[in-house]
């Protein structure tokens, strides 16, 4: 099947799309950053064919052919979410949308935008910075894709002044199965749509952003308080007092906790803490003034140290390597009772969570409940991963929704969307893609392997009796489990590995994917590559190579979350590739060719400069 679909994707588009068939490239496109070892046995995760089609004209004929041949159609941006939303559920293609990525049509005077949704927020905002414009809100994932929020998200840093981002948009363009594009604005019925149903119904080509001008200062504060009740009642009455801040986050101690740990010194209290940024001084001392007697100021290199720290929101929290998380969208009023539950459980489970709430209007707060374990030991991570839909569960209960779907959270699309909705949407789907082409098998409910024998477990109702009885077990299976003891003794390699998170910062800031468009040269590609290699997985040749296609700049160990060594790993892997294969060194000299002949190149080089 690949082989044909390679040679009629190839005589449609010609060299207006790049087509991907390695069998380790094609593994690199059967996952997001969430680790679930069981996917591969539900679900065909692993694309026939990936596809970068680097025009809408390209793309449009290799969806209209995917209609007309019933084939499925995976639209993919940067991956950075961990619910399955873009990965595969069976043979199909992936369409890799990061080439699709122009930024035009910015009207000053109106202070708007128009982009193609595989622009990443952190060039975005560096193509304003020299307006003095600014986006208005952004995720926290800060070299996520603009198509890739809306279609899992929304909310982020400046949503508590400025909203959900479809608040931030005029209008969307959109690719429907069928080929059309449709241009749909703000005050259309359909345009809400698209937001947050993650890729169900078209794909998102571009949007125009309302933009605002760049704020002047930033004056983040940081007050400590005595316990998470005090946080939230302190934020709600800063809230009815009238206070204008842009953003306003929630830290719990154990937060601040690993903040100290990972700084190696004791700079922060270990108390429940709330951060609030303002934009205007006035603001700001109405805040200091509203803040006397109710809880104590952290220095102010604290508060901005904290703030810039927003876009790096999965830094390793513990000595364990693979991270876990619930997200919940609350009533602000329900989010401490929330909370004590939720704490009461984990302590039956011995595992340790932090948690942090951005505050995304008056009256709700997206909770996020994180909490560390290890992949490599499998009875302990099955046991951890088991408390998340436990968790989500918990949080219908107080009047929450689960903030994302995908494939892990179908079992809870009944709760995120009222009866009608869901009834508008399925209908809608039936209308716009009746052959069922984009991203099958997800969101609306569960298709999987063997018949879709597996699949039973993911509808409601067997899935809440699933609940019960994990909700009874988990604490007894996670705390003989974790009870076990560590792990062997790991090499410098193996240590960074395993401690890489997947969020993708480092790929939009490294200059050999920015010169040859391979997936796999990417940091947190490489580092794939090198688990399979510890693992004893066989490495062709050619992925071997790719390896070697790298500067050592250390860009991307400036934007690593966990600030691995990661110029010490890529000597490491070299060297283990180097014994086994040789070194590639005519790959080597054309890289560094091309890199040279490359304006992208030398324009990336002259703004790290500047950085």
């Amino acid at each position: 099947m690949a082989e044909t679909l390679k040679t009629s994707i190839e005589e449609l588009v010609g060299d207006e799309a790049k087509v991907i068939e390695g069998d380790f490239e094609r593994e690199l496109y059967s996952m997001d950053i969430g680790e679930v070892p069981f996917a591969t046995r539900l679900f065909d995760t692993t694309p026939e064919l990936v596809i970068l089609p680097k025009s809408v004209d390209a793309l449009k004929k290799i969806v209209r052919f995917a209609n007309d041949e019933k084939v499925a159609l995976f639209p993919r941006g940067s991956a950075s979410s961990g619910l399955g939303g873009v990965v595969p559920t069976e043979k199909g293609i992936v369409l890799d949308l990061s080439s699709l990525n122009k930024i035009f049509e910015l009207n000053r005077e109106k202070e708007t935008v128009k982009v193609q949704t595989g622009v990443r927020w952190s060039e975005l905002e560096e193509f304003l910075n020299p307006e003095n414009l600014s986006v208005r809100t952004y995720p926290s994932s800060f070299f996520s894709t603009l198509g890739g929020w809306i279609a899992t998200g929304g909310y982020g840093i400046g949503s508590y002044r400025f909203g959900h981002l479809k608040d931030q948009i005029e209008s969307i363009e959109v690719m429907f199965p069928s080929g059309e594009v449709k241009s749909i604005n703000s005050r259309e019925e359909e345009f809400a749509r698209f937001f947050g149903t993650e890729g169900q119904f078209g794909i998102v080509l571009s949007a125009v952003l309302k933009l605002r001008k760049k704020p002047e200062k930033s004056l983040p504060h940081l007050i400590y308080l005595e316990s998470a009740e005090d946080a939230f009642v302190f934020i709600t009455g800063m809230i009815n007092a009238g206070l204008k801040p842009n953003h306003i986050k929630y830290m719990g101690a154990s937060h601040l906790e690993e903040a100290n740990t990972f700084l190696g010194e004791h700079l922060f209290r270990l108390k429940d803490a709330v951060l609030v940024e303002f934009e205007e001084e006035e603001e700001a001392t109405k805040f200091r003034d509203f803040a006397e007697g109710r809880g104590i100021l952290a220095d102010d290199y604290l508060s901005n140290y904290l703030w810039h720290e927003r876009l790096f929101p999965m830094k390793k929290r513990s000595g364990k390597p693979t991270p876990l998380a619930c997200e919940v969208v609350i009533p602000l009023a329900n989010a401490v009772s929330y909370l004590k539950e939720a704490k009461r459980y984990f302590k039956k489970c011995g595992v340790d969570v932090e948690v942090e709430s951005h505050i995304v209007g008056k009256d709700r707060a997206l909770l996020m409940l994180t909490y560390m374990s290890d992949v490599r030991e499998p009875k302990t991570y099955l046991a951890n991963m088991a408390l998340i839909p436990v968790l989500t569960r918990l949080g219908l209960k107080f009047g929450g929704v689960p903030y994302g779907i995908g494939i892990w959270n179908t079992p809870f699309i009944n709760d995120k969307y009222d009866t009608k909705t869901l009834e508008l949407y399925k209908a809608y789907k039936k209308e716009v893609d009746p052959n069922n082409i984009l991203n099958p098998n997800k969101f609306f409910t569960v298709k999987t392997k063997m018949a879709n024998i597996p699949g039973i477990m993911f509808k409601p109702l067997i899935f809440r009796q699933l609940i019960r009885i994990s909700a009874t077990v988990t604490p007894i299976l996670g705390k003989r489990a974790s009870s076990k003891g560590g792990l062997k003794e790991e090499s410098v390699l193996e240590k960074i590995v395993y401690s890489c998170i997947k969020c993708g910062s480092c790929a939009a800031t490294c200059p050999a994917y920015l010169v040859t468009n391979e997936e796999s040269v990417t940091p947190k590609n490489k580092l794939y590559l090198a688990k399979k290699l510890l693992a004893g997985d066989a490495i062709s040749k050619t992925d071997s190579d790719k390896i070697f296609l790298c500067t050592h700049c250390e860009m991307c160990r400036a934007v690593c979350q966990n600030d691995l060594d990661l110029v010490a790993a890529w000597t490491e892997l070299e060297k283990l590739l180097e014994a086994e294969f040789g070194a590639p060194e005519e790959a080597i000299r054309d890289f560094v060719s091309t890199m040279e002949s490359s304006e992208d190149y030398w324009r990336f080089v002259y703004n790290a400069q500047k950085i």
